[in-house]
Order: C-alpha cells, then sequence, then structure tokens
C-alpha cells in the first residue's frame, strides 16, 4: 500500500482524533503516543517504519491483552488443553463432590496463598477443611515447600465448586492418609502427590499391608490417585527434595508407594505445549516421568490392552498430564504467583478433573483402573496418544534413556493425557454435556479489530483520492 495513504490517515487521526472511533480511542488511551508521533504539518512526510509501528501499536491495542512472559500454565489453559471447559460450562464443576488432599503439613501463608489464586483467575472461595488424625507435630510446615498449596489450588482450578479435605499427617507416613479417608468414608476422591518408601526387614509386609487397606475403597468406591513421581524409568533417578537415602539404595527389598498399588491410578507427566486459550500444540513425555513395573505387586486382571507388556507386574503410569517445568502450572505461594512443575501438579490435576466427572455421574466412581483400561480399548480417542518424548534412567552416576512412548500404553504416559470431556462420556453417560461455548470475549475483540482494518483501507482509499484529484487539478 501507498505509504502516503497511511499518512493521511494518520494525520487525520493525530490532527482530529474525533472523527473517528480509532482516533476518540486514542485521544481517551494515547495521548503520549499522539504527542510522539503528530505530524508538524498535515502534509509532513512520515517515515515507513514509523508508520507501522504506530498502526502495529493501534492494532495491537485494538486485539490484544497485556501480554507478559510465560508465568506458568493457567486454569484457562489446562482446561483448555484437556477439554475440561465443556464440562464446567455444563454445570459440572465438583459441586457436592469432596476431594481429599493428603499431605504432611500447611505453612503459615497456605490460606491467604489460595485465596491470591482464586483473586488471580476469578475463582470462587475454596471451601477447605482440615484434619489432623495424628496430632499436629509436623503439620504446620509444607513438605517439599509449597506442595501442599498446588495440590489445592490445582484441584479447585479444576473443580471450582468441589469441598477439599486437608488431611495432614504431619511426620507419619503419607500413606496413612491414604488409610484414613477409606477407614473413615470421608471423600469421594483421595489424591496423594508424594511417595514413601519402605526397606529393609519387613518392608514388603508394611507395604502389602497398606496395599490390603487400599483395597478396601474398592468397596466404598473411592477413587484413589498419586503422583508417578519424577525419577524416571524405574523411578531412579533422584531429583527435588528426596528426605533420607533415595529408595533404589535398598534394593532388592525396597518399595515405593502409592503409585505402585493396583488399587490407585497412578499419574505420569508430559509437556505439553498450547496456547493461553488451552488450543493444544502437541505433548511429549517428560523425561522425568515415573514408569515402570512394581517390583512388589503382581499384574492385576485388568491391566491389559494395545502396548502394555505381558510381564507379570503392575506396571505404571496408568495416564499422565502436563508436568514439566519448561511447561510449568501457576500457582500462588508465598504472597506472589510463581511456577509449579512435576508430577506433583499432574495428579491433583486429574484429581480435580475426575471430581467433575463424578458430579456428572450423580454418584461415586470409585476403583478407576478397571475403567480407564477398558475405556482405552474401546475408544482409544479418550486419551491424546503421546507418542515422543523418552524418560531417563539411572546407569551408574549418568542418565540415559529407557524408556520411550509409543502407540497406545507406555511407560512413560501410559494411555497419554485424558481429553476429559469424552472421559466423561463414559464414566457418566448420562451427563448431558454441551459443546465448549466460544469466547464472546475474543469474538468481539477479533470483529473490532476486523472493522478497525476496514476503517483504515477506507480512510486511506478515500484520502488518495482526494489526493489524486489535487494532484491533477495542480497539474492543469
Amino acid at each position: 500500500m501507498n505509504p502516503n495513504c497511511f499518512h493521511f490517515f494518520l494525520s487525520d487521526l493525530l490532527e482530529q482524533p474525533e472523527r473517528t472511533l480509532l482516533g476518540q480511542f486514542i485521544r481517551a488511551f494515547g495521548k503520549e503516543i499522539s504527542r510522539e508521533w503528530r505530524p508538524t504539518t498535515a502534509r509532513s512526510k512520515v517515515e515507513g517504519p514509523s508508520i507501522v509501528v504506530l498502526v502495529a501499536l493501534i492494532l495491537l491495542l485494538a486485539v490484544s491483552a497485556p501480554v507478559r512472559g510465560f508465568s506458568g500454565f493457567t486454569p484457562t489453559a489446562i482446561r483448555g488443553a484437556y477439554d475440561v471447559t465443556p464440562l464446567l460450562q455444563s454445570g459440572y464443576t465438583g459441586k457436592a463432590v469432596t476431594v481429599a488432599v493428603v499431605n504432611s503439613g500447611i505453612d503459615a501463608l497456605f490460606f491467604d496463598d489460595v485465596n491470591g489464586f482464586n483473586a488471580e483467575y476469578g475463582l470462587p472461595a475454596t471451601a477447605i477443611s482440615v484434619v489432623r488424625p495424628f496430632g499436629t507435630t509436623g503439620t504446620y510446615q509444607e513438605l517439599p515447600d509449597g506442595e501442599t498449596t498446588g495440590d489445592v489450588e490445582f484441584v479447585h482450578a479444576m473443580a471450582p465448586d468441589a469441598k477439599i479435605l486437608l488431611v495432614l499427617v504431619g511426620a507419619h507416613s503419607l500413606l496413612s492418609g491414604f488409610s484414613y479417608v477409606i477407614d473413615n468414608n470421608v471423600a469421594d476422591i483421595a489424591v496423594l502427590s508424594s511417595s514413601w518408601a519402605y526397606w529393609g526387614s519387613g518392608a514388603s509386609e508394611t507395604v502389602q499391608s497398606y496395599n490390603d487397606e487400599y483395597a478396601k475403597s474398592v468397596g466404598l468406591k473411592i477413587t484413589l490417585i498419586a503422583a508417578s513421581n519424577d525419577w524416571g524409568s524405574n523411578n531412579t533417578v533422584p531429583w527435588g527434595t528426596v528426605v533420607g537415602d533415595f529408595w533404589t539404595q535398598h534394593l532388592p527389598d525396597s518399595y515405593l508407594m502409592p503409585q505402585y498399588s493396583p488399587y490407585v491410578t497412578a499419574v505420569g507427566g508430559t509437556i505439553l505445549t498450547a496456547g493461553s486459550d488451552g488450543t493444544r500444540g502437541g505433548e511429549a513425555g517428560w523425561e522425568r516421568s515415573g514408569g515402570g513395573p512394581s517390583n512388589l505387586f503382581s499384574e492385576p486382571f485388568w491391566q491389559v490392552g494395545n502396548g502394555v507388556p505381558r510381564n507379570g507386574h503392575r506396571n505404571i503410569p496408568d495416564l499422565a498430564l502436563n508436568a514439566a517445568c519448561e511447561s510449568a502450572y501457576s500457582f500462588y505461594s508465598k504472597g506472589k504467583l510463581d511456577t509449579f512443575c512435576g508430577t506433583s501438579g499432574a495428579a491433583p490435576t486429574f484429581a480435580g478433573i475426575m471430581a467433575d466427572i463424578v458430579q456428572a455421574a450423580g454418584s461415586r466412581i470409585g476403583f478407576l483402573n478397571p475403567m480407564l483400561y477398558s475405556i482405552a480399548a474401546a475408544d482409544p480417542t479418550v486419551f491424546y496418544d503421546v507418542l515422543s518424548g523418552c524418560s531417563f534412567t539411572k546407569v551408574g552416576t549418568t542418565n540415559t534413556v529407557r524408556y520411550c512412548p509409543t502407540q497406545g500404553w507406555d511407560f512413560v504416559t501410559g494411555w497419554g493425557s485424558p481429553d476429559s470431556s469424552k472421559l466423561a462420556q463414559h464414566l457418566a453417560p448420562k451427563a448431558q454435556i454441551v459443546p465448549e461455548f466460544p469466547n464472546i470475549t475474543g469474538t468481539l475483540v477479533g470483529a473490532f479489530a476486523i472493522l478497525a482494518a476496514i476503517l483504515v483501507l477506507r480512510v486511506c482509499s478515500r484520502k488518495a483520492h482526494v489526493s489524486d484529484q489535487r494532484s491533477r487539478r495542480s497539474r492543469i
């Protein structure tokens, strides 16, 4: 387009801003721009690059929200990427569902941080109750730092109307938190984002006793969910906060729980690529996604399907969600926004999704694993199959690749990540799930941008026409 056309348009805009909608916008919000770029006369030449920059600024004001550097995926992005939005828009928000979040403790800023998260992302207040089954010792500190805060925020982000029961066990075994939920039947779903290891004499009997306790959840229809952990292939690569010895130092008589329990749904990790609205750009396995065969529990009858090894062992993970630090979650901690990564983010996020689905079903869903494997066989589109991104293992002192994703089930991402609305259609077949509503705000902004562009072209065309007429008269 002729640069003079831009010049005529901008001269008119800046000299008589009240004559156009964009001019009024600039007069109201862009006085500094007007003063900086105002031509000295109506016919003074405006350099091409300056015009381009100014027009870009005008259009940016018209079509964009403030842009910040990547500070973690927001609830909106995660909801969009895993197709949670239709559930929420259909009224399935976790209402009347209780999710028990098991951890050691909370810090002094916990409630302020949760409120800050809600304020930042326009979420309703979180309905939280707290129990300390074994007393208060050790329950006023979060280990690892921010862990409980993140768990609660991620559940709430996916299920804003769910009730959250904090089960704080202090210095006791985290595994006893699930036991408390089961023994007292106090939640529909329980989630644990950390692991606990036992080794040495009597270790296998202790772990088996916990597994026997978890088996009771089947009859009560309580869904148990846990992080597969962030230690890569066979959970052999330590990272983050490891209290005491690393469990592999004591193999073969060393056992990691609760993720290897066949009664627990183990959630692995991925690297998610998505837009701010959740538009999916792809997903890969995370190198630290915990996965591999159990060294204690045998192969459950239901763990079959495309890609599932027939190795005689319980194999994890069962599915996976975003966990990588390069695609971290946004959360609120210590009075400010921060980022959070690991399967400790993936597991509570999935627990929140399941709270929506439980509400949609109208009753508890319970033992989830047999249903997941049956659904994967009947309708593989329920999961986004992840086909790239391998997990580490430890060989001596070196991290090397061990497991890689394949079509169907694999040791990195299980069945892949969930399309939550499709999963709900199988788990809650009577639910009325409407398609995702269009983003009205985005649509209006886009329409405004188009109208603004048309306005620019029409004004330019008119000014160019008048200029040509004047030019012809001057030559006569």
